[in-house]
């Protein structure tokens, strides 16, 4: 292929070393919170004390399937809206990417479970928790949900809806703690399967654009693509993460791991709701510029082969005007 029609290059490494990350840190997540007893215990103490808390939200009833469609609807229809704004070229492969992403975390997450039905009983807490929920299902619908807007958005708006994304997928992983559905480690482990889904597909996604040059370039910025988007994930992410760790591990220091388990403390209630949340924003925060810096990188080498194309049409234009001109080539 002619140097100037070469696509702009990608690095998959990136996102192989991504997907590796999210896949370790799945696996020390399944084992800590499943097969260890200060995991179980820690565990099993939030999801009581948020099973046992009001709250003025509405009850959510597990066995109602209108939940899924309430826990969808929003998300699908901004997909749809957004791929309106796609341009003819790539667009049915962006989709498909989208649609692929959540059909596979939402397949991968009731496989593991299938595959991972049993949980031991280490703890008394956890006689009538035997069977394995890590991870959970309606987390993993709304999370996914939300990545599918992420990777159908235009570049250029790609880091807003990033952050929408992690707002939906945190709201819902806390409303599901509250209800005392799942454990917070379940809500975790739903979200590193979708930012795994989400880097898979975000590779077609990005290998598509580089080869759309219709599409708007990310708008001009100092500083890092996409780091404000990301500071703010960050910045949500870390604060919660640090408040359920407080929350959580504070008054078993003071009191004692024992005491605390056999109490029903607002704290535990909040670092419940704190550690079902607030992690999604750190995976969103690795996230958002991943993919900026790439369309950056995609937008830069695309420019340059824009320019050498204009530079050579130009030299045949000149050569041409000089024939033209006294009958002779330069």
């Amino acid at each position: 292929m002619p140097h100037h029609l070469r696509t702009p290059a990608f690095h998959p490494e990136r996102w192989a070393a991504g997907v590796l990350l999210c896949g370790a840190l799945f696996g020390m997540l399944y084992w800590i919170s499943v097969h260890t007893e200060t995991g179980q215990l820690l565990d099993i103490m939030m999801q009581r004390t948020g099973s046992t808390t009001g709250h003025p939200l509405p009850e959510l009833d597990p066995q109602n399937e209108w939940i899924a469609v309430w826990i969808l609807l929003p998300p699908l229809l901004a997909c749809v809206g957004l791929g309106r704004r796609r341009g003819a070229h790539g667009r049915w492969r962006v989709l498909g990417s989208a649609a692929v992403l959540v059909l596979g975390a939402n397949l991968s997450t009731q496989l593991f479970k299938l595959v991972f039905s049993s949980r031991p009983v280490l703890i008394g807490l956890t006689e009538d928790w035997t069977g394995n929920s890590l991870p959970s299902g309606h987390t993993t619908m709304a999370a996914s949900a939300a990545a599918a807007m992420f990777l159908i958005a235009r570049p250029r708006d790609r880091a807003l809806w990033g952050v929408l994304a992690a707002n939906w997928s945190a709201l819902w992983g806390a409303y599901i703690f509250v209800e005392g559905w799942h454990l917070p480690s379940d809500m975790i482990a739903a979200y590193l399967v979708v930012a795994t889904w989400t880097l898979v597909c975000g590779a077609v996604v990005l290998q598509t654009e580089a080869r759309d040059p219709s599409l708007a370039p990310l708008p001009a910025e100092s500083g890092r693509a996409g780091g404000r988007q990301a500071g703010l994930c960050v910045t949500l992410g870390a604060f919660g993460t640090t408040l359920g760790l407080v929350a959580l591990l504070g008054p078993a220091l003071r009191d004692g791991l024992a005491a605390v388990a056999e109490s029903t403390t607002p704290w535990l209630w909040i670092a419940g709701a704190a550690l079902s949340a607030a992690p999604v924003y750190l995976l969103w925060a690795a996230i958002i510029p991943l993919f900026a810096a790439e369309t950056r990188e995609l937008d830069r080498q695309a420019a340059q082969r824009r320019r050498r194309e204009q530079d050579r049409l130009d030299s045949i234009a000149r050569r041409a005007r000089g024939i033209s001109g006294d009958g002779t080539a330069p």
